[in-house]
């Protein structure tokens, strides 16, 4: 497996990151930290932002040019998750890593001034773009205090993707990034099948999800898209307190507040989030 340290951060693609950015402060707390403009020939220019209770950060990426890959992404699903970034303890070994499980390093390896970095292509993962970085100076890593916007967000609790073959997505990502199947769980009234999974060095879990049935929701999403990220999940302090403060905003809450055997949750959609469906839930246990 690679040596993996931690998460750093989730990124998106939108049109304007100045527009997404200020909309994911405003209802999720995501704060703003710094952004860049792209150089003459750069793709993206963009923003991160931190997140409350996870110590992880949040990117929005926007297209610097015609033709630009950032701008393929959007002609081609719009806008949404776009990858995930974990820092690496050395790049030699993640690289020869990479070559002894017969994954060519997307892009090869290159040197952006702050990070020495290099990718692992969605063909080769399973449907998720990873980068993978050392930074070049050490420390730089600084978290400030962030909010919990209108829904009043405590943490995000994992990423999900959907796949079509569950076994084989969990077998990946633990032989190759280190990740730890946590139990497998079924919902069949949804057709769904499911793993949790630990993440080295983070508080940000991961999980996997596929469709048992043709008719489940798992399945109509990589059909329509690709097996890739599905939504991200986040605590809230209390989901009747979020739909009450969303409707407030002029947001109906996804399919209403679903009281489940699981845990009380409901969503925040796509079109209201701009592009990311966020699932919240209600924590009946609280974590320390």
């Amino acid at each position: 497996m690679i040596p993996l340290k931690r998460i750093d951060h989730i990124s998106m693609a939108a049109a304007d990151w100045r527009t997404q950015s200020a909309k994911l402060e405003r209802l999720l707390g995501f704060k703003f930290k710094h952004s860049w403009e792209a150089h003459p020939g750069q793709d993206f220019s963009g923003s991160v932002s931190q997140v409350r209770g996870t110590g992880i950060e949040f990117e929005v990426i926007q297209p610097a040019r015609e033709g630009s890959f950032v701008q393929k992404f959007l002609d081609q699903q719009g806008p949404g998750l776009h990858h995930i970034t974990a820092e690496v303890e050395d790049m030699d070994e993640t690289v020869a890593e990479l070559k002894r499980q017969g994954i060519e390093p997307f892009g090869g390896v290159s040197n952006d001034g702050d990070w020495t970095l290099t990718y692992i292509h969605p063909r080769d993962s399973g449907g998720i773009l990873f980068q993978l970085f050392v930074p070049n100076q050490p420390g730089g890593h600084e978290e400030i205090e962030a909010g919990g916007g209108v829904v009043n967000l405590q943490r995000i609790d994992h990423v999900s993707m959907a796949v079509a073959d569950i076994d084989k997505q969990v077998e990946w990502l633990e032989r190759v990034m280190g990740f730890k199947d946590e139990g497998r769980f079924e919902i069949a009234h949804q057709g769904l099948l499911g793993c949790n999974l630990s993440i080295p060095g983070s508080k940000l879990r991961f999980e996997v999800i596929a469709p048992a049935n043709e008719d489940s929701f798992v399945q109509k999403f990589i059909d329509t898209r690709r097996p890739g990220m599905h939504h991200v999940c986040c605590e809230v302090a209390s989901v009747q307190a979020t739909a009450d403060a969303l409707k407030a905003e002029g947001i109906e809450p996804f399919g209403g507040v679903i009281q489940s055997d699981w845990k009380p949750h409901t969503f925040l959609h796509p079109r209201d989030s701009g592009g990311v469906l966020f699932q919240l839930f209600e924590e009946r246990e609280r974590r320390d």
